[in-house]
Parts: C-alpha cells; structure tokens; sequence
C-alpha cells in the first residue's frame, strides 16, 4: 500500500501514528513537507539553562524584527514564525516549518468531554482508543485532581508540573470558591506535553526561559515525532508545497517554482493545518469562496497575590503553570478555558531597556507569584469566524461576521469573569473588575469542512475517493479546549478508519 501524508505538525504525527498501528506491515509511506527547519540550538548553549551573555543578542533581535509588539513574540532562540494578513494586517501564525505550530505550542493536553463534542460524528468514547495510542507516544504529565470532575478521563502518564506553592494556593483557593449559579470553576494541573521524569536527556529542568526556545526540548514536538518516524515507517519526504490533490496523485510546487506530480498513491491524507490543508481542498476541489474558519476568543487579565509567602522551592516553568475549566449552567453555552502563567521574565525582559535590565531582574523577579497572568478562552457564540477565498490561485483571508453582534457573544466574558472572580478573590488573590485585553487569535483554527457539511460528508473525512482530510478542519465546532491532543487523535482515528473503508 503506498501512502502520501501531506503535512509535518500535530495532524500529520497523529496519521503517522494511525499508519504505525493499523495499516499493513508493507505499507509505503510519502511525507510531503514544506521543507524549512528551525534552526539547530544555538552551539554552546547549556542544556540546562541559558548565560546573560547567550540571551542579550536574542532580546536584540527580537526587539529589532518586532519592535514593542504585545505580546512579546515567542521564539526558537531569536527565530519566530510569519503570519497570514488577515483585513491588511498580520493576524494568524502560518505553518511554514517542519513541526508546524507545535515548534512554539504551550503543550496543552486536553481531550474532548462529549460535551465539546455535541454534533460531532464522533463521541469520547469513540477517540478513547486513539487518545490513549497518542498519550503513550507524547507523554502527558498531570495528577488526578478536580478536573477529573470535566474531563473524567485524563491520558495523565507523566508526574505533575512542579510550580510553585502560591500556584498550589490558587488553584485551591478557586476550587472552594467554586464560582457562581451561571459558571462552575474548576481548578488543577496543568496537563501538558511535557517531560517532567528527573534525569532524561528532555527532562524539563525549570529554567523558566520557555519563550526563548528549549535548550532541552522538553515540551513535545512534531518535529521529533517525525525524525523519529523517518528512521522506521516513513520510505521518503518530498520537499515542497502542496497545491493540489486528487484521487491517486499529490500535485506540489518546488522552491524553483516548478510544478511536479507525484503517485499514484492507494491512500492520501491531507494533514496541513486547518488553514493548508483547506487551501489545498479548496484548490483541489475548485472552491473559489466559501469556507468559514473559527478561532476561539481569548483575552488576558491579571492575578495579583497579597497573602503571605509561601513554604517551599518553587518550579520556575513559564509556560501554563494552572488550568481552569469555565463550565456554564447553560447547556446552550461553550465551555471555557483558563490558563494562568507567572509573571515571567520574558514579558519585562522585553520591553526594559537592556542597560537597566541587570538593575531591574531582582525586581521582576520577586513579582513572578505576586503578579499573575490569566488567559482565558471563549468558544461557542463567542467564536471568531474567518472568510477564506482563493484569488488569483492564491488563499486569501479576510474578517467574517463580528461574534459580538449577539447577545450570548457579549454577555460571555462579563459573566464568566464574574464568576471567576467570585472563586479566585479571597485568601490574598484578587482578579481586578477591568475588561479584559483581547488578542488578535489564539490560533485554535478550525471547521473549515467540517464533518456532515457539502464536502467532508463523512467521519473519515473523505472528500475524494482515497483522499481523507485529518485535521482540525473537519472539527464541527472549534471548543475553546487546547485543541492539539485530539486533533492527534482523531487524525489517528480517520486513518484507521479509512483503512477499513
């Protein structure tokens, strides 16, 4: 059996994962990628941690290329990725290198309750299979803890985050307080890709630096995965750019331009993002305009911390440090989701002049669990939608219709912050009554084809025959859930299934 995979992030490593289980033993197997890498870790870096002198040129650079953007741009040691224009200015992050987004993911590890999955094809119990072959190839770490209450199966097979105990306080303190009749507030580990096992070459060493780039590489990468694959089930990878499927045959465009035709092939799996792979169907299938994107709402707020210190050696990890789940009594309404950082160095370090930052760090630093940082997610009637066209042959994306316009949009985010701060304010926390920031995505782009429509008709997500779309664009809705864990999942589910087909 010959096989093209079209892609090289999240949704590419689950088909991969899917080929590995389920497909025969002499399967033949084509990966289609784009071709850029990062660059290697910087020589002499130390694995465990970066020296002053190692991270001044990076904040020059990245001040240099940006500018004082908000919020401070994540990168690979001073490389960072472009962006698609969306109403004339840069918006949404574009998947241009191998290992897609999850080269700068924050490695959220959430399945999908049934709820998240209400006119979904698939329920819980159908992706449990694929999230447990998944988990045991990532690895999640996280402990049993309140929310099991939501997410009452959790894939957890890696010790819990170390962060500190003003974290372990709030978490805690946000679990009695509870919420209010609208919203339930549930508080706990954050479940993450991450390598927390002690004395593994990828071992998380708490550095806290996780917006420069790993040294270490211990938050899971696709690119990893498919080094991994290459040495076993993938027999060669075509370095181009997709433009094109149809059954039996993948058309590509190489960095000269030039166009090639590659197959024939029993199975093609178009797994490049939500955005490249609806492209690619939109091309493929001649859809000129139509297809409607999501992003998740997401806005940050801060926490602030009064109470006295705390007993114990805090885990300095500036990524997720606390997960919170949003769930409304509404059965009508989406299910939110909270992430909450320390205020990490990264955020001062970047808007203070480098000649008084040395004058400066102990300062940031006594406020990293004095000062936190909230974001939370919006799903549902707070969706952003996102118009996509091709003109001239090229994808073109503009703003669809404004989420606020409806009263459930508008009302989403007063009420959840109400309800959260009734859980978080006492015991020395306190959320301020301001209006939270928005930002521009939260890059959860998803249901571009989503199953049942006119093109994805089905759950495997045929939209041609042998050819199967197996990533985020043929989710239903876009939950504010991290979406990465099951856009793995049910890529692994759609090549098993598509196997049986």
């Amino acid at each position: 059996m010959k096989v093209a995979v079209i892609g090289s992030g999240a949704a590419a490593a689950g088909v991969l994962a899917g080929l590995e289980h389920f497909a025969p033993r002499a399967v033949d197997v084509t990966v289609f990628d784009i071709g850029h890498r990062f660059g290697e870790v910087p020589a002499g870096l130390a694995r465990d941690g970066f020296t002053r002198a190692q991270m001044s040129p990076l904040y020059r650079r990245l001040r240099a290329e940006h500018g004082l953007a908000f919020p401070p741009p994540k990168s690979h040691f001073g490389e960072t990725i472009r962006k698609f224009a969306v109403g004339g200015k840069p918006r949404l992050w574009k998947s241009e290198h191998r290992g897609g987004l999850t080269n700068l993911w924050g490695g959220g590890m959430f399945p999908f309750p049934d709820r998240e999955l209400a006119g979904w094809p698939v329920t819980a119990a159908d992706l449990d299979r694929y999230y447990q072959i998944i988990a045991e190839r990532v690895g999640v770490c996280g402990e049993r803890d309140a929310l099991n209450d939501f997410f009452t199966r959790d894939y957890v097979n890696r010790p819990p985050l170390r962060t500190s105990p003003v974290i372990e306080a709030l978490r805690d303190t946000t679990n009695r307080g509870g919420g209010d009749e609208a919203w339930r507030v549930l508080a706990g580990a954050s479940r993450l890709a991450l390598e927390t096992r002690r004395g593994l070459p990828r071992s998380c060493t708490y550095d806290g630096e996780c917006m420069l780039g790993c040294p270490r590489e211990a938050i899971w990468s696709a690119r990893l995965e498919l080094d991994a694959y290459e040495r076993s089930l993938i027999a060669r990878t075509v370095v181009g750019r997709v433009r094109r499927v149809e059954p039996g045959a993948v058309w590509y465009r190489d960095a000269a331009g030039t166009d090639h035709r590659a197959g024939p092939f029993d199975r093609i799996y178009v797994a490049a993002g939500c955005i490249g792979s609806s492209e690619i169907v939109m091309r493929s299938l001649g859809i000129a305009r139509g297809p409607r994107m999501l992003d998740n709402a997401v806005v940050s707020f801060p926490i602030f911390y009064a109470g006295g210190a705390r007993a114990g050696e805090p885990g300095y990890f500036s990524l997720c440090n606390l997960s919170m789940m949003g769930i409304p009594a509404d059965p009508a309404l989406a299910t939110a989701q909270v992430s909450v950082y320390p205020a990490f160095d990264h955020l001062f370090r970047y808007y203070t002049p480098e000649p008084l930052w040395s004058a400066m760090r102990g300062l940031w630093r006594l406020g990293r669990w004095r000062v936190l940082l909230g974001r939370v997610f919006f799903a549902g009637a707070a969706n952003r939608a996102l118009e996509l066209s091709l003109v001239d042959d090229e994808l073109v994306i503009e703003h669809g219709p404004d989420p606020d316009t409806t009263p459930a949009a508008r009302a989403m985010a007063p009420s959840f912050m109400a309800a959260l701060r009734r859980a978080v304010n006492r015991d020395g926390f306190f959320i301020p009554p301001i209006t939270p920031g928005g930002h521009a995505t939260s890059s959860h782009y998803a249901a571009t084809f989503p199953y049942g429509g006119a093109v994805a008709t089905a759950r495997d997500g045929a939209v041609a025959r042998g050819v199967h779309l197996a990533d985020a664009s043929t989710f239903v809705t876009a939950p504010a859930i991290s979406p990465t864990f099951t856009i793995m999942a049910n890529a692994c589910r759609t090549v098993h299934e598509s196997l049986l087909s």
